[in-house]
């Protein structure tokens, strides 16, 4: 039987799943909304972000010990991504929330 998960990763796992889909739902506003940061660059960085948050909150969902080397590097790539938001012009406030989620799961993950 699988031992259960600890309060921290459990927090971390949710703000793993909350930056990916808040980096998806970002990248989609930059692909859809005709923005001024509709540059490659940020845009492969916020599709990275998205998919490592999701591998590792699915490392962490099945108890994998591989979760922890992959901590790490989400957490580089979360920092990444948030500076490339908080670089850009931000009318609607969508580069805001996607750069504070991002840094809210590096935090998570760098404690892990």
């Amino acid at each position: 039987m699988a031992q259960a998960m600890s309060p921290e990763m459990k927090q971390c796992l949710d703000n793993c799943l909350a930056c990916h889909r808040l980096c998806t739902e970002t990248a989609a506003h930059v692909l859809h909304g005709g923005h001024v940061h509709s540059e490659a660059k940020h845009l492969v960085a916020l599709l990275d972000c998205a998919q490592i948050c999701l591998v590792h909150a699915d490392f962490m969902t099945r108890r994998s010990p591989h979760h922890m080397h992959l901590a790490k590097e989400c957490a580089e790539i979360c920092n990444a991504c948030a500076a490339l938001c908080e670089e850009h012009a931000d009318p609607d406030g969508e580069m805001a929330r996607c750069a504070e989620a991002c840094r809210t799961c590096a935090a998570s993950c760098s404690a892990m």
